[in-house]
């Protein structure tokens, strides 16, 4: 255990250098002039040469890169070109309300998408399961940015029940604000994750150790939910791992939409206005959340197959 552990936490490390790297030269070949970006077009010379020597930037691309990895190794994302503020402190706190954003979504693909699953599988071509096809095709078919404008939409401008956007203040407060990005987000989630444990619970349910149970006399129920649907949500603690990491990486377009002050966000305005350290600092965060949630989604596996462990 301690060993996957490790070798996952070393790969982590790799992982986020090469995203970061390949994000760097990415960036460096982007035909605009982050100095001018900064001050406007009616800045000196003198000016320009000056913030940009301030930055690194005129030491060419092995120079600024240099620079950069000098930072980092002292524990310095830099300073945002926009805002002047450093990086880390915009990581902290943009983070936070991206990572309530995820964990909302992934709780609602949870409680949505697993029972819808099971009652396709066990009503298999009846109309629970027609449902659940119908529902996972819509989920998947509608695009992100078209499903939540049409909830704020709907829900929020033309019957009011929920705000336009923003974060809110207070617990309960902020849940009222968090309900549409997430069920935005939710949407293609409980898609996948019926058809999937629809999927896999079809063939457990043909297991001869789940024939067994039922030849032992135990309820319907039982056999299920004891038996045959732990095996079959190993693949979904799999795709819970990429899917928390992709949503700790940042929503750009539902964030966008909502006006939900987290790292997608930051991200696209960082984009925008060709902000290179917030860039590099949220692709960064990025790459490591996503390799540490699937550390989290392999233990867990683990933890409900102890046999993968016996693998090489």
């Amino acid at each position: 255990m301690m060993g996957l552990v490790l070798r996952r936490l070393a790969w982590a490390l790799v992982v986020g250098w090469f995203v970061v790297t390949v994000t760097f030269a990415m960036v460096a070949m982007i035909p605009a002039d982050p100095a001018s970006a900064l001050l406007g077009p009616h800045a000196t010379p003198e000016t320009l040469a000056r913030v940009r020597a301030h930055y690194c930037l005129d030491q060419g691309f092995l120079g600024q890169y240099g620079c950069w990895l000098a930072n980092l190794a002292h524990g310095d994302l830099g300073e945002s070109y926009r805002s002047k503020r450093a990086v880390g402190a915009i990581m902290v706190e943009r983070l936070w309300p991206t990572v309530q954003l995820a964990v909302a979504t992934i709780v609602l693909q949870l409680l949505l998408g697993i029972p819808l699953g099971v009652a396709a599988a066990v009503r298999r071509r009846r109309w629970p399961d027609r449902l659940a096809s119908a529902i996972a095709f819509l989920g998947q078919s509608t695009p992100t940015f078209f499903l939540g404008t049409l909830l704020l939409y709907v829900f929020a401008y033309w019957f009011g029940w929920f705000p336009i956007g923003g974060y809110g203040s207070g617990f309960f407060d902020r849940l009222h604000h968090l309900v549409l990005p997430a069920m935005t987000l939710a949407t293609v989630g409980v898609a996948y994750y019926s058809r999937l444990v629809r999927s896999e619970l079809i063939d457990t349910l043909g297991e001869d150790y789940v024939r067994t149970a039922r030849a032992k006399g135990l309820r319907e129920r039982d056999v299920i939910v004891r038996h045959a649907l732990p095996t079959a949500l190993g693949p979904i603690v799999s795709l819970v791992g990429i899917d928390l990491g992709f949503l700790l990486g940042g929503a750009v377009v539902t964030e966008y939409i909502f006006a939900w002050p987290g790292l997608g966000r930051e991200m696209l305005q960082a984009i925008l206005e060709v902000d290179i350290p917030l860039i590099l600092g949220v692709v960064l965060v990025a790459a490591i959340t996503i390799a540490l949630a699937n550390l989290l989604a392999d233990l867990l596996h683990l933890k409900l197959d102890p046999r993968l462990g016996n693998g090489p």
